[in-house]
């Protein structure tokens, strides 16, 4: 049942994990592995509200960002598939997480809004989604 129609709302549930990786191509120290506590806060929005007087519980949002997201990156290392990563960790007893891509904030984010559209069932839609890497860094996108 729709309820508002002349705007749009939008909720934000924070979320955090832990994540090493490295940027293979790296001019510095972001070539070797390194850890992130990660921070991720994701904004959904809708233009009306459910007749449980919501646009989505947040208990729901958890469950989706839990299974999209902490499950594939908390505690992993993440690497971009390449010759040099690969022969990196054949000697890592780890949970690795491979990308096409080099693991950058931006990449990560580009990832993880692609695991969220997917999982969101009309008429909610994903708005914006910030990712902390460091407590003074982080990315942002926004539809």
């Amino acid at each position: 049942m729709k309820i508002y129609s002349d705007f749009m709302i939008s909720i934000t549930k924070e979320f955090s994990f832990e994540t090493a990786h490295r940027i293979s191509n790296h001019p510095a120290s972001c070539k070797h592995i390194h850890g992130h506590s990660y921070r991720l806060f994701v904004t959904v929005s809708a233009d009306e509200i459910q007749e449980n007087d919501m646009i989505i519980d947040f208990k729901e949002l958890k469950q989706i960002i839990n299974e999209k997201v902490i499950k594939t990156f908390d505690h992993a290392l993440v690497l971009k598939r390449n010759d040099e990563n690969t022969k990196l960790a054949q000697n890592i007893d780890s949970n690795i997480f491979w990308m096409e891509f080099e693991p950058t904030v931006e990449r990560l984010l580009d990832y993880i809004r692609k695991q969220i559209q997917n999982s969101l069932a009309e008429p909610v839609f994903l708005k914006k989604l910030k990712l902390y890497e460091t407590a003074t860094s982080f990315g942002e996108w926004e539809k």
